[in-house]
């Protein structure tokens, strides 16, 4: 693009000398025609910095989309972008103008020049202050603010450069007019220049044009990569095999980790993944050591879903074979008033090292969906392995009301192997294709958690009821008497082959979330009679599991027959020890084979653990879930013992608070959390 025929000669304006005796007199005042004078003997410099203009312009656009996009700016100020768009139209109005009429070029050129580095400075400033307070780092304002200066640079070159040519009395348009885009030839003949100085001469003009350009967007790349809220280690991928998940209970106490501000965790591929006040973590399921580690700072993650325990809370959502997990990364509470376009980060990691392969600005009203392949947040999908955008979902006509897309995806954590869960009318679902949002296909009778209304799905499947609910007075009633049930796959439901076919369950009253999520497996309800043992406030000694389905196996076990976390009694019972009475952590698996007792160390808790072993909400029970539920009286249960399974470990969970159900992330600050790792675990 380099403008092979600007002259260099920077003491003569192309061989013409500027008039200096006559055009005073007539044409314009001493001083106005002495600064022209001098901005004629520097044509090519105005020519390249006007280059370097347009070149700044386009850089700042392909900036943007090379980084990503992103726009996490607030919303401007009331009343600010009508004043921008009436600002922009007045400008180039007046700079249309300015380009016909000679007066106050100069002057208008200098206040565009002013106007151009205010607009970056405020812009730079905005995008300053969005990191500071939110982590959120704006490649749309700073790119803005990098355009300004290449807008500046423009209208203010280009009104001089005609402002020069009026001054020499050019032709307008003609090979010698120096405001002219294409290649601008002077009267003198230019061959009389050696070829060799005529290569250096364009050498250097090259230099001109590029070096502002070059330096602006250096600035822009470097502050964008400077300002980094991110703090994160990595591992390699693991060289030998993956630890598996077995179905037994772990005996042995591997290792003990205290973890202060513990939110959340997950079942990652190779081991669990625990959320903090600090950010996310990737441990060893044999020995509990940091493999990896991604902490951001000036968020929250709380966004109005505090109150759960961390084995239990819906913060980290995982992919149907837990090798990508996300998380989002909400604002600081006290800059929400300042209505940002986004209030919450999403980013995904792999579970195996640790790297981050998806970023993207997102709402915490969004739900997320993970297949194998993408993530769908709110009404776009995203490639989990790259973090591209894939496609977005369009509205829907529901009989009389509009459905917005966002609202289609009503659900988080895994969804099918190859297809995502949406709602449809009538109480249905609508599965489509992680490929191909337009194919929909209607699903009935799918089996929630009656305690939460919650659809249970593990490594692709979930629960369908064979039949529909039987109805009493036109109204149905959900699950009287259990229901004959299969375990299917949502890919197949979606009409996509996968090679697998429906188990038979027998009668189920529903699905146990919380069963299911802290074994990995579908553990469903036992059939009770009508919808008492739902009502009950009597929960230790009930029976919340009636049969569990592994579906790694494909295989259904009662109960009573299973040895794995699904069908275990966990929780505090006292013990003595050396004739002082105290309490221990207890898992009794389901079949009564050999569980794990672990006594608790004096002073690791904030109520003396023998205390809690006398509480009767914190005996050995069944999981069943607790809190968020539409039974009041299940608010009120606290439980200090978990447990989760996890590939390599059984992992048991004491609050040393004494409590699960904060109100708020501030309670978590300086609560500890002690994990135990149990291996030796048997299939």
């Amino acid at each position: 693009m380099s403008d092979t025929s600007i002259p260099e000669d920077d003491m003569t304006a192309d061989g013409v000398d500027a008039p200096i005796t006559e055009d005073t007199e007539t044409s314009e005042p001493a001083k106005d025609q002495h600064r022209y004078a001098f901005l004629s003997r520097h044509i090519s410099m105005l020519r390249a910095l006007r280059l370097s203009g347009i070149l700044t312009i386009i850089f700042a656009i392909a900036l943007y989309v090379f980084l990503g996009g992103s726009n996490n700016a607030f919303w401007p100020p009331k009343g600010l972008l009508l004043g921008l768009f009436l600002g922009i139209l007045l400008i180039f109005i007046t700079w249309a103008w300015s380009r016909q009429i000679n007066a106050w070029r100069r002057l208008i050129a200098l206040f565009f020049a002013l106007c151009s580095v205010m607009s970056a400075g405020f812009l730079v400033h905005w995008w300053w202050k969005l990191y500071d307070q939110t982590s959120f780092n704006s490649a749309f304002l700073l790119t803005l603010g990098l355009a300004s200066i290449g807008l500046g640079l423009l209208i203010a070159t280009d009104l001089l450069l005609r402002g020069v040519r009026d001054h020499l009395e050019t032709t307008p348009g003609s090979a010698d007019d120096p405001s002219i885009l294409t290649p601008y030839r002077s009267s003198v003949d230019a061959t009389a220049t050696g070829i060799g100085k005529r290569i250096l001469h364009g050498i250097l003009r090259f230099i001109r044009v590029l070096v502002p350009t070059a330096v602006l967007v250096t600035a822009s790349v470097a502050a964008h990569t400077v300002a980094n809220p991110v703090t994160q280690t990595t591992a390699p991928l693991p060289e030998g095999p993956l630890p598996e998940r077995s179905t037994g209970i772990g005996t042995t106490i591997a290792w003990t980790k205290d973890v202060p501000g513990l939110l959340a965790t997950a079942s990652g591929v190779a081991g669990p993944v625990i959320l903090t006040t600090e950010g996310v973590t990737g441990l060893n399921p044999a020995d509990g050591s940091t493999l990896w580690s991604y902490t951001r700072k000036n968020t929250r993650f709380c966004m109005g879903r505090c109150g759960q325990a961390p084995f239990r809370s819906q913060l980290l959502f995982t992919s149907p074979t837990g090798r990508y997990i996300a998380v989002q990364f909400g604002i600081p509470e006290e800059v929400e008033s300042s209505n940002p376009v986004h209030d919450a980060m999403t980013v995904v990691l792999d579970t195996l090292t640790g790297q981050v392969t998806g970023e993207h600005p997102s709402n915490e009203k969004n739900k997320l969906q993970l297949t194998d392949s993408a993530l769908l947040d709110g009404d776009t999908a995203y490639n989990l392995d790259d973090g591209k955008i894939r496609w977005k979902l369009a509205g829907k006509k529901e009989r009389t009301y509009e459905v917005r897309a966002s609202e289609r995806n009503a659900r988080s954590g895994p969804a099918g192997h190859r297809s995502f869960i949406l709602t449809g009318p009538d109480n249905k679902y609508n599965l489509i294709s992680d490929t191909d949002p337009t194919s929909t296909t209607g699903v009935a009778n799918l089996a929630d958690d009656p305690l939460t209304e919650r659809l249970v799905v593990v490594n692709g499947w979930t629960i369908q009821y064979r039949n529909s609910p039987d109805s009493e007075n036109g109204e149905p009633r959900e699950n009287l008497r259990g229901r004959e049930a299969r375990a299917v796959t949502l890919d197949s439901l979606a009409g996509l082959d996968d090679g697998t076919t429906p188990v038979d369950l027998g009668r189920i009253s529903g699905v146990n979330s919380a069963a299911s999520r802290a074994s990995g497996t579908l553990a469903t309800y036992p059939p009770y009679d009508g919808r008492s043992k739902f009502d009950s406030s009597e929960y230790t000694d009930d029976i919340w599991v009636g049969a569990v389905f592994d579906t790694s196996t494909q295989r259904v076990t009662p109960a009573t027959q299973y040895a794995g976390l699904a069908t275990a009694k966990v929780g505090l019972m006292a013990t003595s020890e050396k004739g002082q009475l105290s309490g221990s952590l207890v898992v009794r698996p389901g079949d009564g084979s050999d569980g794990a007792t672990i006594p608790v160390v004096p002073g690791s808790t904030v109520t003396p653990p023998e205390r809690l072993a006398r509480d009767r909400d914190q005996q050995p029970m069944q999981f069943f879930p607790i809190g968020e539920t539409r039974y009041a009286d299940l608010h009120i249960l606290e439980r200090t013992v978990d447990a989760m399974k996890a590939p390599g470990v059984t992992l048991l969970l004491l609050d040393g608070g004494g409590k699960t159900m904060p109100l708020s992330q501030r309670y978590y600050d300086n609560h500890v959390y002690r994990l135990y790792g149990l291996t030796g675990a048997t299939s």
